[in-house]
């Protein structure tokens, strides 16, 4: 189902010609805080795709894994009828098996760097309290919603139960009727969904909000925001019925989730292992 999901917004994408993209609609507030200049991607529409595939599958066979894997996306965003005859779906599965073997001993690595970490990580956070419990959010991200945002935070209720949770905002003039979120993570795809609250301001010109406010209380999920963290580069695909935003998710905004996640588990939370993943991070401060 995942590769299927994956496959119908690659040809989204390719049938819009990038048109998502379009700054016109750039809403005019002040230092919104992800609309950053996205990452310039190497254009290989003009290699024929016989060429392109013999690149990809000696990338594989040289264990150049990323570039053959972007390559790989490019060949499947252009050319989505040789899918089935290059049985590029059968070559996505390897070249992602082996970034996540990759990944995980990253992750692996790191893992005795997270601890000594942690007593800093809290003094990162801002606190405030909201609906019966206190509010824990790293200080760089937004602190207004009048700002797009990308960032985990977690609360602490009464009974000192923590929760850890992932604040996504998209803002607009016009409704992008979010559907789910795809990111990109070092050329490994994982997707994100969860009610979007949808709501307007008010004045002279009236800006669309839409909001995922979720739990991260699932391995899955927790290995999405784990990859986030730890990334060299991650993009979002914040893909609606009819169109779709990208979003470059920032090394600060990066940052922001690992101290969060340090943070979360140091105060008490559920430790990571229990949710039968890794997080960790080499990138000390």
């Amino acid at each position: 189902m995942k590769n299927i999901i994956t496959y119908q917004i690659y040809i989204i994408i390719s049938a819009l010609t990038f048109v998502g993209c379009n700054t016109n609609s750039k809403p005019s507030i002040k230092d919104n805080s992800v609309r950053k200049v996205e990452t310039t991607t190497v254009d290989y529409s003009n290699i024929a795709p016989e060429s392109l595939f013999k690149h990809i599958t000696a990338h594989f066979d040289l264990e150049q894994y990323k570039v053959g894997k972007e390559k790989l996306t490019a060949l499947i965003e252009n050319h989505p009828e040789l899918i089935d005859s290059m049985d590029l779906n059968s070559l996505k599965n390897k070249f992602d098996s082996k970034l996540a073997e990759i990944q995980e001993k990253e992750f692996a690595i790191a893992e005795a760097e997270r601890k000594k970490r942690m007593p800093n990580a809290v003094k990162h956070m801002r606190q405030f309290k909201k609906d019966n419990a206190t509010h824990y959010i790293d200080k760089s991200s937004p602190e207004f919603d009048t700002k797009e945002c990308f960032y985990t935070y977690y609360t602490k209720n009464r009974a000192g139960i923590l929760e850890l949770r992932l604040k996504v905002r998209y803002i607009d003039t016009q409704w992008l009727n979010i559907e789910n979120y795809m990111i990109t993570v070092d050329q490994l795809d994982y997707t994100l969904s969860g009610p979007v609250i949808k709501s307007e301001t008010k004045g002279k010109k009236k800006y669309k909000h839409e909001l995922l406010d979720i739990p991260i209380d699932t391995p899955e999920k927790l290995k999405t925001i784990q990859a986030i963290a730890n990334s060299s580069d991650a993009v979002a695909l914040y893909v609606g019925k009819t169109d779709y935003k990208k979003r470059t998710i920032t090394t600060e905004q990066k940052l922001a989730i690992r101290n969060v996640l340090d943070a979360y588990v140091f105060m008490g939370g559920t430790d990571i292992k229990d949710l039968k993943s890794s997080y960790t991070n080499t990138n000390d401060q």
